[in-house]
């Protein structure tokens, strides 16, 4: 398997949560039963197990900043504050005019893309990958961490990171050698900066340096963003093409030289 199998793995069929916001509890009130009359004249019978209300804890991911590369100081931030931590970009990286997010289904929106890749100064990974729209980090990927050992597990990725998620990932093996675990909006419940992510983890061959984290913006879209919405065809996003400049008209040929 080619290490640049992960550029592959994407999940199409996630859903998002319309709205998580920033609850952190789901209260739910049972109906008080209806008191009969003979208890009517009852004392005490208020707060009792019957009619008390039943409150459920909705678990959130939790995400600590005391890791060499936190996630709160790369998501939703600039490229001027993501490259302070990071340091310059290697290469050229990739632009491009859409940006995409399941809502829920893929849904491209024009947007100023650009992925770039970093070496990790931490000596934590063998390389990190940002990807920005509108020139702010929306998407972070972690390849290769060099401190794992031992059998590999998707919890101690993504503790690498300072992240604790409420409930396991969806496992699937889309190749042979390869797993790939995933968290739509619901089940990571993952708030940074204000914004819902998704989350992915892979590894090939149970090797820890071709393993890989990914998290990503995934939060619905602004009516802004619902107004720039590309139409896709099975090619990829509609692309507006420009139309080329007339040709020129041919030069008339010289006559034919008479022969001697």
């Amino acid at each position: 398997m080619a290490p640049g199998y992960h550029a592959l793995v994407r999940i199409d069929t996630l859903k998002c949560l319309t709205s998580l916001g920033a609850v952190l509890l789901l209260a739910t009130a049972c109906e008080r039963a209806t008191p009969t009359p003979s208890a009517a004249g009852t004392a005490g019978t208020a707060g009792t197990a019957e009619n008390a209300p039943i409150s459920k804890v909705v678990t959130m991911a939790q995400v600590r900043e005391d890791v060499p590369l936190p996630l709160t100081k790369l998501l939703g931030r600039p490229v001027a504050e993501v490259q302070a931590l990071l340091g310059e970009p290697q290469g050229k990286g990739m632009t491009r005019s859409t940006c995409f997010r399941f809502a829920p289904g893929r849904t491209h929106f024009k947007c100023e893309y650009a992925m770039q890749s970093y070496a990790d100064k931490t000596g934590d990974f063998r390389m990190v990958r940002v990807e920005y729209e509108d020139g702010i980090a929306a998407v972070v990927a972690f390849d290769g961490w060099k401190r794992g050992s031992g059998a590999f597990t998707p919890e101690a990725l993504l503790a690498s990171v300072g992240l604790t998620l409420p409930e396991p990932g969806n496992l699937k093996e889309p190749a042979a050698g390869v797993r790939l675990w995933s968290w739509n909006n619901a089940r990571a419940r993952l708030l940074i900066a204000g914004k819902q992510h998704r989350v992915e983890v892979s590894v090939v061959g149970e090797d820890w340096d071709r393993s890989r984290l990914e998290v990503a913006n995934n939060h619905p879209l602004t009516p802004e963003q619902q107004a720039l919405i590309v139409p896709i065809s099975a090619k990829g996003p509609t692309q507006t093409i420009m139309p080329a400049e007339p040709a020129a008209p041919a030069e008339p040929a010289a006559p034919a030289e008479p022969a001697p």
